[in-house]
């Protein structure tokens, strides 16, 4: 599982935009914001913005069992 997840890495951030469109998970938590999407594009984060990251971050590894 582990061997599984270390190479899904790479593409979470697209793989967690197309899990956002899902309208089970819009219903829970919404639509991304456009700096969520500039983010997970690979723009450059501001210093206060890790925490985004890191909570989108967490959140595709729970939805992929991972957690």
């Amino acid at each position: 599982m582990v061997a599984e997840w270390i190479k899904e890495i790479p593409t979470w951030e697209s793989e967690y935009m197309e899990m956002r469109q899902d309208p089970n998970v819009m219903a829970t938590l919404g639509a991304l914001t456009s700096r969520e999407i500039e983010i997970l594009q690979g723009d450059n984060l501001k210093s206060n913005e890790g925490m985004i990251f890191g909570r989108m971050y967490a959140h595709w590894k729970k939805q992929k069992g991972y957690d």
